[in-house]
């Protein structure tokens, strides 16, 4: 399995305790802890008890950290979802490749659910397009559809191969029967948002390095126009994760291969730089309207929604081309 060093991530070995604030939440690569999010040494397999469970499923494994999407609060509701993650070792380095499987139980003594199977999708659009603003120090994500039964504080487990080692992690996923930033199947919210077709202009609503041409449409116009919309929300040059560049980077391969002639393709910036092209410091007043429209309070987000202004995707954290190009093209 292929595997890289980053010397920048944190160890995420943690206990339970409050809930994390949005920075706290977002640590060193945007996409937080989900829960405890990481076993403690090799459990032993005798202790798992019951058969299926979530102990007994990681029981052997080597200490594995899972970087998910449902640290800072419920994301999900019931029903089908696209949960995206990122494996990480003791050594700080990112698990890339292979098939994890992924696991959820209510209870460490409930069998668990699933397995679901999980993909690896390299990030490989930072250097096609160009991009000087900060990179992640991600090589990429893993993403599973995963379906939950009801809401709740679910165990998760995830348990990849590794040669002849097994690594597991294992953390908790809160699910809402509430409403979510941006559920699936529910309507987008038509908000305005800048519109700019020149460099010099485009510099005043965007900070990615070099700017990008996702800016030719509102948001609400787009929602209107009979045409799927994809749409990021994200600061490239002030992702606290560094991974709102590479996402927007995903998002520009899929509108270079697409084209927006059959979809609209809009990346909505978090901190608007201005007249002076210097976004304001990154604080909750400085939102962009739209960002506060949609109530996001992370990033970055990629929806897509279909030619009746439906959500039916969503990502926050690592998403990459093929995956959005793959939604899209069922829309068309």
């Amino acid at each position: 399995m292929a595997r890289r060093l980053i010397d920048q991530l944190p160890r995420a070995d943690v206990a339970l305790g409050p809930r994390p604030t949005r920075r706290q939440f977002l640590l060193a690569t945007g996409i937080g802890l989900i829960g405890a999010a990481c076993t403690r040494g090799s459990p032993n397999p005798s202790s798992g008890g019951v058969p299926g469970s979530i102990p007994a499923l990681t029981g052997g494994g080597s200490q594995l950290s899972i970087l998910g999407t449902g640290a800072d609060a419920p994301q999900m509701n019931p029903g089908r979802n696209r949960f995206g993650f990122a494996l990480v070792n003791l050594q700080s380095q990112a698990i890339g490749g292979g098939s994890p499987q992924v696991s959820l139980a209510t209870d460490e003594r409930s069998k668990a659910i699933g397995p679901f199977a999980a993909s690896w999708y390299p990030f490989t659009a930072y250097d096609k397009t160009g991009d000087r603003s900060p990179r992640s120090p991600l090589p990429g994500g893993f993403a599973a559809d995963i379906d939950i039964p009801r809401a709740g504080n679910w165990l998760v487990a995830v348990i990849v191969k590794e040669g002849s080692k097994q690594l597991a992690g294992n953390g908790i996923l809160p699910v809402t029967s509430g409403p979510v930033v941006g559920g699936l199947g529910t309507k987008a919210i038509s908000t305005r948002t800048p519109v700019a077709t020149t460099t010099s202009t485009i510099e005043e609503i965007c900070t990615r390095v070099p700017v990008d041409r996702m800016h030719y449409i509102s948001l609400d116009d787009a929602l209107k126009n009979g045409k799927p919309t994809v749409v990021s929300f994200g600061t490239p040059l002030l992702c606290t994760s560094r991974l709102c560049g590479p996402v927007v980077d995903e998002q520009i391969l899929a509108f270079e291969q697409i084209g927006k002639d059959r979809a609209n393709f809009i990346h909505v910036e978090e901190f608007l730089p201005g007249s002076d092209r210097k976004p304001p410091p990154a604080t909750p007043d400085n939102l962009s309207p739209a960002f506060k429209a949609w109530g996001l309070e992370t990033d970055p987000w990629i929806f897509v929604i279909d030619r009746n202004g439906i959500i039916r995707f969503r990502s926050l954290g690592p998403v990459t081309a093929p995956e959005i190009e793959q939604v899209v093209q069922a829309l068309l």
